[in-house]
């Protein structure tokens, strides 16, 4: 994806997290204005504060629209359409726009949204609420949820594990996995310019997973990354033999825009090492930092 490589992947995911969350207002909006085929005062007074100027655009084609049935679908896209041209308004600038729509699209909370639209709409299509939720019950309510539209997804098999572990227990592992992943991609890179024999890799290894050793039998890069990651997923992330867990990981990890950047910037070490970098290559931490600021003007 090239709107990837415009921006600095923190700065895209915290827009995508943001997008996200309007996601989730705009689909509250589109349900309760759907269900009461008209904009309820617990909707005029969130948008009043959310964005002012939303009332004014859904202006006065909105009873045709309540007349064709058409009246939340034609609130969400407004919702939508003023979110991108004000909140989110650089990423258009910039053309890294349809970068955020898609992070947002495949996010965790993303899918978790949409399945609660789903099943709130068919259920007020047969008995609307006596009272809609607001906004902020809407989102508790989104949280909650369990079970995605799609439940044979990977999808479904993340939240599952998710919800298995204990919040901070969830964070540490994906902290590790993705450090690994990237510990990963700088260790191919070195082991591709100074072989297996490389003395940057074998201290940083013994710095950060102790107890590997690279063997120096072992044919190329690629081989002893594999080994090593086979090592690490088992005595340091201790998951080595839980294929659902890794897949989860692998899942989420890959749907991210760090991992994106990651790759991006591995390409361009790549490409670039054997001129620039032949006699000095950065440690794992200043790649890191490097990478975390990698993007193409």
């Amino acid at each position: 994806m090239e709107e990837v490589k415009r921006v600095p992947w923190k700065r895209l995911a915290a827009a995508a997290d943001g997008y996200t969350e309007w996601q989730v207002f705009s689909l509250w909006v589109r349900a309760v204005v759907e269900a009461a085929k008209n904009v309820p005062a617990v909707v005029v007074q969130e948008m009043e504060a959310q964005a002012p100027q939303l009332l004014g655009r859904i202006g006065a084609d909105f009873d045709g629209a309540v007349t064709t049935g058409d009246a939340g679908s034609r609130v969400w896209q407004e919702v939508s359409q003023w979110a991108e041209a004000n909140i989110f308004i650089t990423a258009m600038q910039e053309h890294w726009l349809n970068a955020v729509r898609y992070f947002s699209a495949v996010s965790l909370l993303s899918m978790k949204a949409w399945t609660h639209w789903e099943q709130t709409n068919e259920q007020w299509r047969r008995a609307p609420p006596e009272v809609f939720p607001t906004h902020a019950q809407w989102q508790t309510e989104v949280a909650a949820v369990t079970r995605l539209s799609n439940p044979d997804s990977p999808a479904q098999q993340l939240l599952d594990c998710v919800r298995e572990l204990p919040e901070t227990a969830w964070d540490g592992l994906l902290a590790g996995f993705s450090d690994l992943i990237a510990f990963s991609l700088w260790m191919e890179l070195v082991l591709d310019m100074e072989g297996s024999t490389s003395r940057l890799a074998s201290k940083e290894l013994a710095k950060r997973y102790g107890g590997f050793t690279l063997a120096h039998s072992v044919t190329g890069s690629k081989e002893a990354v594999r080994l090593f990651n086979n090592w690490a997923t088992e005595h340091t992330l201790g998951i080595g033999s839980r294929e659902r867990m890794l897949a989860a990981l692998g899942f989420y990890v890959g749907h991210h825009p760090s991992y994106y950047a990651l790759r991006n910037y591995a390409q361009h070490c790549h490409d670039v090492w054997p001129a620039e970098c032949s006699d000095h290559l950065p440690s794992f931490a200043e790649w890191r930092e490097a990478a975390d600021a990698y993007f193409e003007r």
